[in-house]
């Protein structure tokens, strides 16, 4: 081993350090101070008790974790500026401090058993775990440092209690900090991992276009993958989002190859799952949800010209509404509209409310004025021209029927439907020449009956 070491003191200040294989123990209160980088080799074994700084790389080849527990827990500072810590075997210490701003980056995993303090420094985890195994709700502290971790890497927590236990994730390409809270629902020992997986979630193998029906967009910029590694009680799970993210609406899961709605509930900057337990698709996103529209009208059918009354309502409430009235008039309005066809036919009224709702629709029938033409005589005498008496409609009418008297009263023929004509006979026998009376009863497509009578003269 290479280094200048005061047991108890100071150690005074070493390029680079290689330890071949020998166990080193520092008392508590000691200091070791390594302005270059440590090469720990099999056998390097390190009972640390008091604080080691080190300012370059770590290199651990003992599959002793490098810092051993020992009787009294003992603190790594990272002190330099980008460093990186790897080697074949995972590295353990009771504390480790980060200071500069510059990042800390793992090629092996991390165990940190006590305390872990951020300072202003990221954590980069990389696809690696750095596991904080003290169920101390306060056993990570930090200024303005974070956790970034790409697919497979996460930060881990223990916890014992029912309090508050932070991971504060974020990534740097682009610089996000976006932290995650949980509250156990038990003091039973638990784990869980958070990590901020820092770009479009389609890119990592969940499309924002694979959507529930009730959802409209997921968060572009990122998703969270928030998870359980032990223990089986419920949890909540409060998720932050920042000023200018652009969908910040309630959570959704990744969820059989689809991204599904959460239960969850806003709170100041994000949104929370309280007394959650489904972890089979540990991810997490913001998203929007689909408006619900609805369309009702004041009748389904309408005369040219009638004004029809247009109601939508919308879930939750929109205070704008697209409409397209289905006959070249689109506008963007409230919640009522009145408007008016000026030629019949079968219309289709369309509302939606930006910029992220489902269409309703709602079919439309305008039919011209329901008007009758009758006739007030007909020679039915076989020349082919005025043989027959019947009603001509103009416009549209849903029913029609008539009877046909003689000047004592009694019926002689009936008709029902715009089709239906009288012959001039009764029973297949010519009637006379002379008056007859008509009795019409009609109703239009609009539900209004009306009786017209009158005479009409058989001329032969």
């Amino acid at each position: 081993m290479k280094a200048l070491i005061c047991i108890g003191g100071l150690v005074c200040a070493q390029s680079f350090v290689t330890n071949t294989g020998v166990p080193l123990y520092l008392e508590p209160g000691g200091i070791i101070w390594c302005e270059g980088g440590w090469d720990n080799q099999t056998g390097g074994t390190f009972l640390n008790q008091g604080t080691v700084y080190i300012a370059g790389d770590i290199q651990n080849g003992d599959a002793g974790q490098f810092f051993p527990p020992a009787p009294f827990p003992g603190t790594l500072v990272l002190n330099g500026t980008v460093q990186s810590l790897g080697g074949p075997f995972p590295i353990r210490t009771d504390t480790l401090r980060l200071q500069n701003t510059a990042p800390k980056i793992l090629f092996t995993d991390l165990f940190i058993d006590r305390l872990l303090d951020l300072g202003d420094s990221e954590l980069r985890t990389q696809s690696r775990f750095a596991a904080v195994r003290s169920a101390e709700p306060g056993a990570i502290l930090r200024q303005t440092g974070f956790v970034s971790s790409e697919s497979g890497g996460y930060l881990e927590r223990a916890t014992d209690r029912s309090a508050v236990y932070l991971f504060p994730v974020g990534g740097t390409t682009p610089f996000r900090y976006r932290p995650v809270e949980l509250i156990p629902s038990s003091s039973a020992p638990h784990r869980f991992a958070a990590r901020l997986a820092n770009g479009d979630p389609t890119l990592e193998g969940r499309p924002r276009d694979q959507l529930h029906h009730s959802l409209c967009e997921i968060n572009p910029l990122y998703d969270h993958y928030i998870n359980r590694l032990a223990g089986s009680d419920p949890v909540e799970l409060r998720v932050y989002y920042a000023v200018g993210d652009p969908v910040t609406g309630p959570l959704a899961q990744w969820k059989n190859v689809l991204w599904n709605p959460t239960p969850a509930t806003p709170i100041p900057s994000g949104w929370s799952l309280s007394g959650w337990s489904d972890f089979t698709d540990p991810y997490f996103a913001f998203s929007e949800r689909r408006i619900q529209v609805s369309l009702t009208a004041s009748a389904d059918t309408v005369q040219v010209g009638q004004v029809l009354t247009l109601s939508a309502s919308s879930q939750p409430n929109s205070p704008t509404y697209l409409w397209n009235l289905g006959d070249g008039t689109t506008q963007s309005g409230g919640a009522l509209q009145n408007h008016s066809y000026s030629q019949p036919g079968t219309y289709t009224v369309a509302v939606s409310t930006p910029p992220c709702s489902d269409t309703t629709y709602k079919r439309i029938v305008v039919v011209a004025p329901a008007l009758l033409s009758v006739p007030n005589s007909f020679s039915p005498n076989g020349d082919g021209i005025n043989d027959f008496w019947r009603v001509e409609i103009v416009g549209q009418i849903r029913s029609l029927r008539w009877n046909i008297y003689d000047r004592w009263g009694i019926l002689l023929f009936s008709g029902e439907g715009t089709s239906a004509r009288w012959d001039g006979t009764k029973n297949g026998q010519p009637c006379a020449e002379g008056a007859y009376v008509y009795v019409i009863e009609a109703e239009t497509f609009l539900g209004e009956k009306f009786i017209r009578t009158g005479t009409l003269t058989l001329l032969r």
